[in-house]
């Protein structure tokens, strides 16, 4: 089975943003995210509906079921989703494809967002592995950089 692993990251405070975000602002929003993607990724998803939600009993860490419906297609698919506070959202889908969200700190304390994308596509030839690996490459700049702004706005109007 073909995979791509492929990332993006981009500091959360570039120079000249306002309002400047905190690191429990971006936690607060990435935990939104998980509920509210179409909120994040409208150019991906449609759609979001919370399944389930549970703790993981090892690690204490709370673990959703939701079902995205993602603008290509209409397509659903069922995501299992932990949030490791108060740096990491993992992702992971049916076909073992996995997308984490990290929220990292810099040797100056500046904060960066990676998105890091492991997808697998099973069965796909060559030529359409090619076009699937030029796509996902467009799409994680602009979910990376969209969910940055998409944070900003959010605690501007106060909702995080």
């Amino acid at each position: 089975m073909a995979t791509h692993n492929i990332a993006f990251t981009a500091p959360i405070n570039p120079t000249g943003a306002s309002p400047i975000l905190n690191g429990d602002q971006v936690w607060a929003g990435l935990l939104l995210k998980i509920r509210s993607a179409e909120t994040f990724v409208p150019m991906a998803i449609k759609s979001t509906t919370v399944v389930s939600e549970t703790t993981d009993p090892s690690s204490g860490n709370p673990v959703t079921v939701r079902d995205v419906i993602f603008v290509e297609n209409n397509r659903k698919v069922t995501e299992t989703v932990t949030a490791y506070k108060p740096s990491r959202v993992v992702f992971v889908q049916p076909d073992g494809s996995i997308i984490t969200n990290v929220v990292s700190e810099g040797a100056d304390g500046e904060l960066y967002m990676t998105y890091t994308f492991e997808w697998r596509h099973p069965g796909a030839s060559s030529t359409e592995l090619e076009a699937f690996l030029h796509k996902e490459k467009q799409m994680m700049k602009l979910a990376v950089e969209g969910t940055i702004t998409v944070l900003r706005q959010l605690v501007k109007d106060g909702k995080i």
